[in-house]
């Protein structure tokens, strides 16, 4: 009788342990920061403490604003992605999780060795894309058009800004996905930004265009010059446009429609000296004309002079724009530039 009563007692107390463990299991709430209830990035948050390669401070905040340091970052990467280092004790701490992705070819050669300093975003985005494919160089725009790194706002990319312990867990979730196959939602923006950083023109993701003849150089004349700086597709029909700011839409053509047409902005630098004709004047929207184009447009803000005195030698820089059929414009961008047919974007 003893012993059935044991067992029976045993069963019972089993049984309320169990029910006990599972109880707290299921109730187990997030674990909650002072700092992090409704910031954008609670959630990779939430994910990155549950999955244990990111912990909050003792006072229960996690100062996710807070600037993250080149050896945090690559301590957190390495830990994320499952890499396996014999950890060391004090000041060089790091030193593992560096060696370890080293080793991978993720930290590149030109990677700056002063591990304990902030973490600028253009260097986030080299680690990130050579997590997710080691045979990219990790620029910004290759980091970008997998959608790993977003713009701060449509023109910012903010390439030489500090990353922050929020960022860099965002980045780090999103590296994840990718490695699993997953596709990443891209910002459109900050991939047409990198592009116009990187080659000074945005033809390639607006039109599906190679640009063409960027940064070359043409004579004006004796003593004068026209230089091709910048060439940036503006699409009338996004009210978020950023590059739309550009253009004075109060005085918009009748000739431009905002739904069938883009805005081409092609920035140019007129250089005059004084061997220049200083009876000559050279009138922009005359001798740098774009073929095909709907209308010329005004500009509300960094504008080339409609008019250049060449007897007033110096530099002049500053945007045309104007309106071309979408359609048409895919079929490639020709300018006639002082008499020179020159195409600046082709299939």
């Amino acid at each position: 009788m003893r012993k059935r009563f044991f067992i029976i007692l045993s069963a019972v107390l089993c049984a309320a342990s169990i029910g006990y463990d599972a109880i707290n299991s299921s109730a187990q709430s997030p674990i909650k920061f002072t700092d992090t209830s409704q910031h954008w990035a609670e959630q990779s948050i939430q994910n990155a403490v549950e999955k244990k390669y990111v912990d909050g401070y003792e006072d229960g905040s996690f100062k996710p604003d807070e600037p993250i340091s080149r050896a945090e970052f690559i301590k957190m990467l390495s830990s994320a992605t499952g890499e396996k280092v014999n950890k060391v004790e004090g000041n060089d701490w790091y030193v593992p999780y560096v060696y370890k992705l080293k080793e991978l070819s993720i930290i590149p050669v030109e990677f700056p060795e002063r591990y304990t300093e902030p973490l600028q975003r253009f260097e986030m985005a080299m680690l990130s894309a050579r997590s997710v494919d080691k045979a990219l160089k990790g620029t910004m725009l290759d980091a970008v058009k997998i959608g790993l790194i977003h713009g701060i706002n449509t023109t910012d990319l903010a390439p030489y800004g500090s990353s922050t312990r929020a960022q860099a867990i965002t980045v780090i979730e999103r590296i994840l996905s990718a490695k699993k196959g997953e596709k990443l939602p891209l910002d459109k923006y900050a991939i047409s930004q990198a592009l116009i950083e990187a080659t000074n023109s945005n033809v390639e993701y607006a039109l599906g265009l190679k640009s063409q003849n960027i940064g070359k150089t043409w004579s004006a004349g004796q003593g004068a010059t026209v230089t091709l700086d910048r060439v940036v597709i503006a699409d009338p029909s996004n009210e978020n446009d950023p590059y739309m700011a550009y253009i004075d839409t109060s005085n918009w053509y009748r000739n431009v429609d905002k739904n069938r047409d883009v805005v081409v902005l092609s920035k140019f630098t007129v250089k005059v000296d004084k061997s220049a004709d200083n009876n000559f004047n050279l009138f922009v929207n005359q001798y740098i004309t774009l073929y095909d184009r709907t209308g010329t447009l005004l500009l509300s803000k960094d504008g080339l002079p409609r008019t250049i005195r060449f007897a007033v030698p110096g530099s002049y820089s500053g945007y045309l724009a104007y309106g071309i059929n979408r359609v048409d414009a895919k079929t490639g961008l020709t300018f006639d530039m002082v008499g020179n047919k020159v195409v600046i974007a082709k299939p």
